[in-house]
């Protein structure tokens, strides 16, 4: 028996030990989290990357890498502020919802009773177009169309709102989705008509001060001096903060993942913040419930997707047997992310100042597949070989332009012919003038930043350079008529964010 013992006894150690070590090696979740964080911003390499995960309304991991500002070498840490963006819209709907609440308006409310000079180029929708419509993004415009009205201009929104008429209506009614930042501008122009506060004021009085949100600010114009920033960068330069003329509440919000951290909260506790009741428990259910049905590609559905929706504010979709309620937000310089997984009673926000497009989803879906132990796919490969195939897809494309250039076809006129004043009735006017030998364009609503000497290309075509690094260089072809004379010309310049080939300037001087 003696023996037996002496034999099993060691056997049983050299199992165990193994096992033992195993486990105490093996991961827990903030492990997890934290590593997959730091390989999504080594592989990626945002300048800076700030994050917060929320659980049963407690942060239970937070990180920040890289810059605040790069430039000075300045590092980031989580308290430091971004241009959240589009998440802005999130608190503009919910401005909405909070006037519901109050009885002071309807979702079906329509727009014309409150913005009475509103109009668009199709009239039944003037007429029709409610609140909910310009919420979930059905009105029948395209996607960004008439960004450019806000964009570095010095119109308001009054004037903004008199030249959307000119924007082509392109699908049916209420049938198609139509991303639009100038229609939430509308929402916060009808908060402002119903309770004669703006809606800087409204925000911060309805969202920031109950939910202890004491860090962020409703646009840059709100800074005061004491504000941590993460300033923008592109290709790790720093570039300016964009101050906000017109279109705020679709995307001029600025905070840190802690204060959105309490917004999230918020929702997940269907309304309430530390048993105050900031939205009811319906509206908070009308603000995520589906209004516009969004197409599902044959990818995203093999990877357990299989609907997607757009809101009041957030998209909505499932994935891992969850439903998935997030906004995402681009401006130059910075892309946010901020997602509640309801099932889970999580959410997840993700700002980056580097204006990378990938890893931020990257970093979420990784996340989400940690916190539901459903690993669908490596998603910082996947993100990677994305990022790969759309810089390959870019430079094909600036080869293939490249090649159209050839300075040995002369333009049909003398150089000074080109100069003028040209008119589009949408976005308004610009000027093509000749100083010191040179050819130059300006569009006026945006003078300090869309001007660029005119570069020579091919026959009556030119090289424009803006001065705004965010936007690759573009090409004006001038038109010229029979009798030999220029009547207009138009703007080829590539960027999925704004429309320049809508713009059809004629020559009204």
């Amino acid at each position: 028996m003696k023996n037996i013992v002496k034999f099993v006894i060691p056997l049983i150690l050299v199992i165990a030990i193994p096992i033992i070590l195993f486990l105490q090696e093996e991961e827990n979740d903030l492990q997890k989290f934290d590593r997959i964080t730091q390989k999504v911003f080594d592989e990626f390499r945002p300048t800076g990357l700030s994050m917060a995960i929320i659980k049963d309304g407690e942060i239970i991991y937070q990180k920040a890498l890289g810059y605040k500002n790069a430039h000075n070498i300045d590092f980031l840490d989580n308290n430091d502020i971004f241009n959240i963006a589009s998440c802005t819209k999130a608190f503009t709907s919910a401005g909405i919802g909070k006037l519901v609440q109050e009885g002071l308006l309807s979702w079906d409310d329509k727009v014309i009773d409150y913005i009475p000079n509103f109009k668009l180029s199709d009239e039944y929708i003037t007429k029709n177009l409610t609140i909910t419509d310009i919420l979930s993004h059905r009105t029948g415009v395209g996607t960004f169309y008439g960004d450019l009205l806000w964009y570095n201009t010095t119109y308001t929104n009054s004037e903004v709102i008199e030249r959307m008429q000119y924007l082509p209506v392109i699908y049916d009614f209420r049938t198609r989705f139509g991303y639009q930042n100038n229609m939430y501008m509308i929402a916060g122009e009808i908060i402002e008509s119903v309770t004669g506060q703006s809606w800087e004021s409204f925000i911060k009085q309805n969202f920031f001060d109950p939910l202890e949100m004491n860090d962020s600010r409703t646009s840059s114009n709100q800074f005061d001096g004491t504000e941590d920033i993460a300033f923008p960068h592109h290709q790790d330069s720093v570039i300016g903060v964009h101050y906000f003329q017109a279109t705020k509440p679709a995307i001029s919000i600025w905070s840190n993942p802690g204060d959105i951290a309490n917004w999230a909260t918020m929702f997940l506790d269907n309304g309430k913040w530390k048993d105050e009741e900031i939205l009811s428990p319906e509206i908070i259910r009308t603000l995520i419930t589906a209004q516009t049905i969004l197409p599902v590609s044959e990818e995203r559905e093999s990877f357990g997707i299989h609907f997607r929706n757009y809101a009041l504010g957030w998209s909505t979709y499932d994935y891992n047997g969850r439903k998935i309620i997030e906004h995402n937000g681009g401006m130059p310089g910075y892309i946010s992310k901020v997602a509640l997984v309801p099932e889970e009673n999580m959410a997840v926000v993700i700002l980056n100042n580097g204006f990378d497009l990938y890893g931020n989803n990257a970093l979420f879906y990784s996340i989400v597949d940690i916190a539901t132990e459903h690993y669908t796919t490596d998603w910082v490969d996947y993100y990677l070989i994305k990022k790969m195939e759309s810089d390959n897809s870019e430079k094909e494309f600036c080869d293939k332009r490249l090649a159209t250039k050839n300075t040995d076809i002369k333009s049909t006129l003398p150089i000074e012919n080109f100069i003028g004043i040209f008119n589009d009735k949408m976005y308004g006017n610009a000027k093509i003038t000749f100083e010191n030998n040179e050819l130059a364009c300006t569009l006026l609503p945006a003078k300090k930043v869309f001007t660029s000497k005119l570069e020579h290309w091919n026959e009556n075509t030119f090289k424009i350079v803006f001065k705004d690094p965010f936007l690759p260089y573009g090409l004006i072809k001038f038109e010229i008529d029979e009798s030999n004379k220029v009547t207009g010309f138009k703007i080829d310049l590539p960027s999925s964010d704004f429309h320049f080939k809508n713009l059809d300037f004629k020559k009204i001087n």
